[in-house]
């Protein structure tokens, strides 16, 4: 993986662990996060093993997210 792209989502994954009052801020980095893997996975920047990686890290954190606030909002991880 390259470290730019390494960069943008341990910066995106950061503002996901960070606890926010709105919900609409952690809807905004899951799409921000998802969005750098497909892209990467698209023009060759990840391997099919590295985009399971970070796949199964984004929906560990949607779940965290999910048990954090009850399950209010819906599961992104569906």
């Amino acid at each position: 993986m390259q470290s730019n792209l390494r960069r943008a989502l341990d910066i995106a994954y950061e503002r996901m662990r960070r606890p926010s009052p709105a919900p609409i801020a952690f809807t905004g980095s899951y799409g921000l996060c998802l969005g750098i893997i497909m892209g990467a996975q698209a023009c060759n920047g990840l391997t099919d093993e590295e985009v399971a990686n970070e796949r199964a890290y984004l929906a560990m954190l949607a779940a965290l997210h999910d048990m954090q606030t009850g399950g209010r909002g819906g599961s992104l991880a569906r």
